[in-house]
């Protein structure tokens, strides 16, 4: 069976779907072989984890006191509006 070609725009957006996925299907060797021949996309890759990485490294944000409120109020309307 041949392996299946693909663009570096499938691969970019395969990568993105299925960030750090141990996948073997058809598609995901087909991605491996593109990556091995492409250092673009192993760059973009790179790049995208690092991305992520630097991310994790930061806490989440907390909403302020009156937020909370102000989202709890809509909460609420937006129950009522559905009854």
């Amino acid at each position: 069976m041949k392996e299946q070609k693909l663009s570096c725009e499938e691969v970019h957006e395969h990568i993105c779907i299925n960030l750090d996925e141990d996948l073997d299907s058809p598609k995901c060797r087909a991605i491996k072989l593109h990556l091995n021949e492409c250092p673009d996309c192993v760059s973009y890759l790179k790049s995208l984890k690092k991305t992520i990485d630097l991310y994790k490294e930061y806490p989440s944000p907390r909403p302020s006191e009156s937020a909370k409120v102000s989202i709890d109020e809509i909460i609420k309307k937006s129950h009522l509006s559905d009854k």
